[in-house]
């Protein structure tokens, strides 16, 4: 994310980091206020409640998420490389949360995961058939139905993404993710197409090395 510039954005950012690691709903207006060394009336200036300020938090992870997906979209990536950019944007979107932000989230602020859901749905429905048509022509991906296709992932990564679903498994976020992406990809992807996730996962790992 950008570096904060204003006053607004320095608390925002802060406030952000601390919620995502150490959860939200037992963090004070005071702890906040002591931790970034300004008064809660300054606080309050930007943000009359702690409601308010977790709503913008999630907004402002919101408006990352689209524009790292816009990013991915208009680039000029064959279909592979745009689809593991995703899982990688959405893998270290959620590196860094804590059990207790999903946990305060589920029980607190149910509100909030629904925007996340949302989100997801209504966005990447129409990202992912972009990167199939996109893969079809490169002939890395199976000439399978779209619709059925797009469907089945979203309800797999709505499944194993939902905060019940990880709060009760061993698994985390980023490996509920990559599992069921990988899946995802061995079962669509040509002989070309996986060779060529294969390759381009492997330089993906090496950079994150």
């Amino acid at each position: 994310m950008a570096e904060p510039v204003s006053e607004k954005d320095k608390i925002l950012y802060f406030t952000h980091a601390k919620f995502i690691t150490e959860g939200f709903y037992k963090t004070t207006m005071d702890e906040i206020a002591k931790d970034l060394q300004i008064s809660k009336k300054t606080i309050y200036k930007h943000f009359p409640s702690k409601e308010s300020l977790l709503e913008e938090v999630c907004n402002m992870r919101i408006d990352y998420m689209n524009e790292k997906i816009d990013e991915i979209v208009i680039s000029g990536d064959d279909s592979v490389t745009k689809f593991l950019k995703l899982v990688n944007m959405h893998k270290s979107m959620l590196m860094n949360c804590s059990d207790m932000w999903f946990k305060d989230l589920q029980v607190h602020a149910p509100h909030c995961l629904d925007k996340f859901r949302e989100m997801r749905e209504s966005r990447l429905v129409g990202v992912l058939t972009k990167f199939v048509e996109q893969g079809k022509k490169e002939k890395t991906v199976q000439n399978v139905p779209i619709q059925i296709l797009i469907t089945a992932l979203m309800g797999a990564v709505d499944s194993v993404t939902k905060s019940e679903f990880i709060l009760n498994s061993q698994y985390s976020f980023h490996d509920a993710i990559r599992i069921t992406s990988e899946i995802f990809f061995n079962g669509i992807l040509t002989d070309s197409g996986r060779e060529k996730y294969t390759h381009t996962k492997k330089l993906f790992e090496n950079v994150i090395q």
